[in-house]
């Protein structure tokens, strides 16, 4: 790794990357045994929140432990040449931790599935006046919500540029302090 750059807040990059991401990972823990699932998503204001059925092993570890981690990432180009150059990607990741409950307050509920619904069918992006639609209210209790109430996000990003690896690391804290980010070794 030739060049690392270093920021004071990649926020706002985080959340731009998890708005586009159409596929996260969650990670949960069943004792010794890790669990990851990937799931459609949505991220509002610190939060992500995905659906499911009112029952499975997903809401049963999160009851168990509702400490969890969220995992997405996007990438470009190819992977480089295996014999003359390391292998490498160009990509960008986000890592979220923080705790997964099952949400009750009707509002944000409503909220997350509104905009699960826009993220992945365009008639929900469109305002009503355009021909858009709003999620049916009355269908809110049809599914579960698990909301992730973000306490860390963190981020890196890869590129090759003019043959040299760059690497760059964000860090932030959402329960209060921002953190200084910190690039350590290879990747």
């Amino acid at each position: 790794m030739k060049k690392k750059e270093l920021t004071q807040s990649g926020l706002s990059i985080m959340e731009q990357i998890l708005n586009r991401a159409e596929v996260g990972r969650l990670g949960l823990s069943d004792g010794a045994t890790p669990y990851v699932i990937p799931l459609n998503f949505a991220y509002l204001n610190g939060k992500i929140g995905f659906h499911c059925t009112w029952e499975g092993k997903k809401l049963e570890l999160i009851a168990q432990n509702p400490r969890c981690c969220f995992e997405v990432d996007e990438y470009s180009g190819e992977v480089s040449y295996h014999y003359d150059a390391p292998c490498h990607l160009d990509y960008d990741s986000v890592v979220a931790t923080g705790t997964a409950h099952v949400e009750q307050d009707e509002e944000m509920i409503w909220q997350f599935f509104q905009a699960l619904h826009a993220k992945y069918k365009e008639i929900y992006r469109k305002p009503v006046e355009e021909g858009g639609r709003l999620w049916d209210r009355k269908r809110l209790r049809e599914c579960c919500c698990v909301v992730i109430d973000v306490e860390e996000l963190t981020g890196r990003r890869e590129r090759t540029v003019e043959g040299e690896r760059s690497k760059i690391m964000w860090q932030h804290n959402l329960m209060g302090q921002e953190k200084r980010k910190v690039g350590k070794g290879k990747p």
